[in-house]
């Protein structure tokens, strides 16, 4: 079959169809649109055999078929927002002559590309300015009416404070200092959403007072992402006793800090604090236990610093994980605090005294011919002291006084101290 466009024979008129008429667009979508038309009366030298459709995009043809004898074809795969050429020419057994020739345009759609060089600037301590281009044109899809932007305190989290504008640039006001945010920023047609484009920013610190600070700790598990710091509700911090118990990771106040000359903090120094503002709290005690570490296990601590007495605060981020030591043996005696053997008369006092260090908590415990004493324990810093108050009443007082010592993890060990009877070495005088 031959084929000819703009091409002007003899006697063309009586060999080929003429042009189809009332070529109509309808169901025109963002990616496809269908196409009719009325045939021609004329049909030349024989009987309609088919349609020669092409499709051109800024001049380049994107279709080129031959169809059976119909009135309507449906085109897909098509760009939004875009203006298409179509030609349709009629055919007999002799071929085809130029067709009828319009244009059309796709729906609008939502963008597929985010916005271009999105940057976040630190204005001040408390305040972000982003700016922004539009997307690519060709993932545009249409005319962009406005921006959405988001900030949220992680990546993944949904954003606590959300503005559209139909500018390129939006400041965002009263933010925590020395704190991370997420800015999320996308396009929209009048159609629907873009995707969105994500970046960080940082606010520097500012001058405040600092009325007190909590010290969060969480125990690290293998592969474990924790969240961001700023994410955690205050009613979403658990005390050490509530985390020991959870089966699920959770960060714990280890400790509630109030003196601005604090440089030094020891996690799981066994110490407690309470909170110097609050006068509700879940426990009737109201004290945090900075409760002792596990062994071999990693850890990671942040800041929630409360300022201006109004119950604000920001978060600093995680502190960069710190793996305790191994567990390496049980509590070690101190013998140069310990007492030794003493010596004793019947009728005094004895003071005995049993120290030793190891994995806290550390209890000790008296006994005397398997026979357990009462002892009075005096905690004291680094180590644990136990005193047993000993009345020398006769002869059944003196012999050996064992202190027995277990640390947290059920090691033992002993101490024991004798108490002799002392001999005397008094003289008796002769009339």
């Amino acid at each position: 079959m031959a084929m000819f466009k703009g091409v002007h024979l003899p006697n063309e008129k009586a060999l080929f169809p003429d042009k189809p008429t009332n070529l109509t667009f309808t169901n025109i979508k963002s990616r496809s649109a269908e196409i009719s038309w009325i045939n021609p009366e004329n049909t030349g030298d024989g009987v309609l055999t088919g349609f020669w459709i092409i499709i051109k995009k800024e001049n380049s043809s994107i279709l080129n078929i031959i169809t059976k004898k119909v009135k309507k074809y449906k085109s897909d795969n098509l760009s939004p927002y875009t203006t298409y050429e179509i030609s349709v020419a009629a055919g007999n057994k002799n071929g085809f002559i130029e067709g009828k020739t319009t244009s059309f345009t796709t729906s609008e759609d939502g963008p597929e590309g985010p916005p271009l060089n999105v940057t976040v600037i630190a204005e001040s301590s408390s305040l972000l300015s982003v700016t922004w281009e539009p997307p690519k044109r060709d993932k545009r899809n249409g005319i962009i009416v406005s921006y959405t932007v988001c900030i949220s305190h992680e990546e993944s989290k949904p954003c606590f404070r959300e503005y559209t504008t139909k500018n390129k640039m939006i400041v965002i006001d009263n933010l925590f200092a020395s704190t991370k945010y997420y800015v999320r920023v996308l396009a929209s047609t009048k159609v629907g959403r873009g995707p969105t484009v994500k970046v960080k920013g940082n606010l520097p610190m500012e001058k405040f007072i600092c009325r007190h600070f909590y010290v969060l700790a969480l125990e690290l598990k293998d592969g474990q992402e924790s969240q961001s710091p700023a994410s955690y509700r205050n009613n979403e911090l658990v005390t050490y006793t509530e985390a020991e118990k959870s089966t699920d990771p959770k960060p714990y106040i280890a400790a509630i800090v109030t003196s601005k000359d604090e440089n030094m903090f020891i996690l799981g120094d066994g110490g407690n604090t309470s909170n110097p503002t609050s006068r509700r709290h879940r426990s009737t005690s109201s004290d945090y236990y900075n409760g002792p570490l596990e062994p071999g296990t990693s850890y990671s601590i942040f800041q929630r610093i409360f300022i201006h007495n109004k119950g604000e605060y920001y978060s600093t981020d995680w502190s960069p994980a710190s793996k305790t030591n191994e567990y390496s043996g049980g509590p070690r005696v101190l013998t140069k605090i310990s007492s030794g053997d003493i010596k004793a008369k019947e009728g005094e006092l004895v003071n005995l005294l049993c120290s030793a260090q190891g994995e806290l908590p550390i209890t000790s415990t008296w006994e005397k011919d398997q026979q357990p004493l009462e002892s009075l324990v005096k905690i004291k810093q680094p180590h644990r002291s136990s005193f047993l108050v000993v009345t020398v009443q006769d002869q059944t007082s003196f012999g050996k006084y064992i202190c027995l010592i277990r640390d947290r993890f059920k090691s033992t060990t002993t101490h024991t101290i004798s108490i002799q009877k002392l001999k005397d070495t008094g003289t008796t005088a002769f009339d």
